[in-house]
């Protein structure tokens, strides 16, 4: 028996209205595509970076050499809760290796002592590598997802690495007054995250952070007397801003629900602007 054939359903594609276009923008507005999490205020986040900042600013403007100490324990914080916050399939290797690293580049960062500051400091990196690939040399559980594991703890050496571009700023009066403004940046900066839950902020974090930190710089600055506002003002945004992003990109993980999560955060967003405080310090300063 002949079967009725069913409508074509291949025919062109109706383009897409304005109206249509804007009634989809809004409703992208009103549910933005992001995970819970990212939604939740997290004010440990924002207590620690506050701390940390406390911790170091006085010792970057004391001596090289108690900065190293501020940024390995820094660092240490970091190694003591990354692994589980990016969920290592071998928390206590990961946290070894990283920490080893976070002691091991801020203490070779003050050794020369003189220009270039930093040429040390690859050889505490490479210190770090070398105990994570031994660890899993020598693990005995079938080394379960070797390449997230070694993924997790290349990432936390990377950032503990980087956190040492704060130390050359401490060896010059301008520079540790610029770095002090942009330490000022990144805790004022963190008010931020505390709006994580505010309907009609959540699509302005970014630039409210950006804002807070320039202020927190220039304020920073007047007091210190340098840099100049325009200086401060840019520096502590930039400083505000590369903070910002990261720990919002951290904060999106489940495991931030942990303590422990939540400081390896915060001491994240505390080492990684450093280098861009060391980049401006060579433009603004030389």
């Amino acid at each position: 028996m002949d079967q009725e054939a069913a409508p074509s359903t291949g025919g062109p594609v109706e383009p897409e209205t304005r109206a249509a276009r804007r009634a989809r923008v809004e409703a992208i507005r009103r549910h933005p595509v992001l995970p819970e999490m990212a939604l939740v205020p997290r004010p440990l986040v924002v207590v620690a970076t506050v701390v940390l900042v406390g911790l170091l600013v006085p010792l970057l403007r004391t001596d090289p050499v108690l900065l190293a100490g501020g940024l390995a324990w820094t660092g240490v914080v970091l190694a003591w809760g990354w692994p589980r916050l990016l969920g290592s399939s071998s928390r206590f290797g990961s946290s070894l290796a990283v920490g080893v690293a976070a002691v091991a580049a801020p203490v070779l960062g003050v050794v020369p002592g003189e220009e270039p500051y930093l040429r040390l400091v690859p050889v505490g990196l490479a210190v770090g590598l070398g105990v994570m690939f031994v660890h899993q040399i020598a693990r005995r559980d079938g080394r379960p997802r070797l390449t997230e594991s070694i993924g997790v703890t290349s990432f936390g050496l990377g950032l503990v690495t980087v956190g040492t571009t704060w130390l050359p700023l401490a060896y010059s009066g301008r520079a540790t007054d610029l770095a002090s403004a942009a330490f000022v940046a990144v805790a004022v900066g963190s008010l931020a995250d505390l709006a994580a839950g505010v309907r009609l902020l959540r699509a302005w974090l970014l630039p409210v952070a950006m804002v807070l930190g320039a202020a927190g710089a220039i304020v920073a600055a007047s007091i210190l007397g340098f840099p100049q506002a325009s200086s401060a003002a840019l520096v502590g945004l930039l400083a505000a801003a590369v903070a910002h992003a990261l720990r919002r990109a951290l904060v999106v993980l489940p495991p931030v629900t942990a303590r422990r999560s939540q400081l390896a955060v915060a001491a994240a967003g505390v080492l990684v602007p450093g280098v861009v405080v060391y980049g401006a310090a060579l433009v603004l300063i030389g």
